[in-house]
């Protein structure tokens, strides 16, 4: 435990001296945790208008990142979904749409042209190329297709709050959390409803607003159970298995658990919406990692108060910050993205040189 609070200040004071000068040099590749440790994600970017995805494409990105604020068009970002093919879904709560970013074109666009949506929160998409939003406003999860076309609105009379969404592929079921009423809802890929579950409590199968849901590789539902502070873990059907985690504010446990995603090698990473985190556990539940700085921030390596993560088939971490007003896009480091991305001796000196420059830096204009 001591050694991951070591790690979470290092990154806050590491990360405070890229963020305050890095206009300077050429940027390295900023890894966590840094050298001599074996990093294990890579900090790609955030974004917030086609303005940053075309500076994401510079020698410099981060230079062009900072001073940039004017340029910000998400007003309250919430639910992400990634199709792994360059396009982005964030859905914007106050914008009562969803935005498409596009990093193949550069360009960013509004979901759909005549939006009826009142509330959109999670989002989902299942492998036939249909979006899924959770509308809080309207108590049901509107389906559109990729150009943007409502096809239906699933939900309507069975659910109140519906906050998040998720799909699986195996069983062509959506679950959808309402954390008003502490239930999750099963149903197919019509709208018809299969099943309900859940109820209000602190009991080992109870959830208290249950908020984003993934599927693990077991095929089982992770259910982030919020104010029980919590990962609660049911099989498809609604049956409770076991649960994981503890509410305090030491690094490894829980405050608000918003939302979790699985990468490739089976780690579970789950973002906090009060400490601003996102904490990595291994498939045997270890802490493996910590990432962000405690708190929420507006700082370009930290969260300012994450709602929603996604990740895609290629380990991409894509986490939409309602302060921030952006989401941010991390690496997961696997050894398949080492294979065709190694992270070199090289790369190692060329960040430890830039850290010990920002550092000196700052020791003399605090003098």
């Amino acid at each position: 435990m001591h050694n991951h609070l070591a790690r979470l200040l290092l990154f806050a004071l590491l990360f405070s001296l890229f963020a305050g000068c890095a206009a300077k040099d050429p940027t390295p590749r900023f890894v966590w945790p840094p050298p001599p440790e074996q990093p294990r994600m890579e900090w790609k970017g955030v974004f917030y208008s086609d303005y940053s995805l075309k500076a994401a494409d510079g020698e410099s990105a981060l230079a062009k990142f900072i001073g940039a604020a004017d340029q910000v068009i998400m007003s309250t970002p919430f639910g992400i979904a990634a199709d792994g093919q360059g396009k982005v879904y964030v859905s914007d709560i106050h914008k009562k749409n969803v935005w498409v970013f596009n990093f193949i074109h550069k360009t960013v666009e509004l979901l759909s042209k005549n939006s009826a949506m009142q509330s959109p929160a999670g989002v989902a998409l299942d492998n036939k190329g249909h979006i899924y939003v959770a509308d809080t406003g309207r108590g049901a999860v509107w389906v559109y297709d990729l150009a943007g076309k409502a096809l239906r609105v699933i939900g309507d009379k069975e659910i109140e709050k519906p906050a998040y969404v998720t799909f699986d592929a195996a069983t062509e079921r959506l679950f959808v959390s309402d954390g008003k009423n502490h239930k999750i809802h099963i149903f197919d890929v019509q709208g018809n409803l299969i099943k309900t579950f859940g109820e209000g409590g602190n009991g080992p199968d109870q959830l208290f607003a249950p908020q984003g849901m993934a599927i693990g590789p077991d095929g089982n539902l992770y259910i982030a159970d919020m104010f029980n502070a919590r990962v609660q873990i049911f099989d498809t059907s609604g049956k409770h298995l076991r649960s994981f985690g503890e509410r305090g504010d030491q690094v490894g446990q829980f405050e608000n658990p918003k939302d979790l995603a699985f990468d490739s090698d089976g780690n579970l990473h789950i973002i906090d919406g009060r400490n601003s985190n996102l904490m990595t556990f291994t498939p045997e539940g270890q802490l493996l990692l910590v990432t962000g700085t405690g708190s929420a921030t507006t700082s370009e390596f930290g969260f300012g108060t994450p709602r929603s993560i996604f990740i895609d088939a290629n380990d991409r971490i894509y986490i939409a910050e309602a302060l921030g007003k952006r989401f941010a896009l991390w690496q997961y480091m696997s050894k398949a993205y080492l294979q065709t991305h190694p992270y070199t001796q090289a790369d190692r000196q060329r960040l430890e040189a830039y850290i010990e420059k920002r550092r000196q830096e700052q020791e003399a204009a605090a003098q």
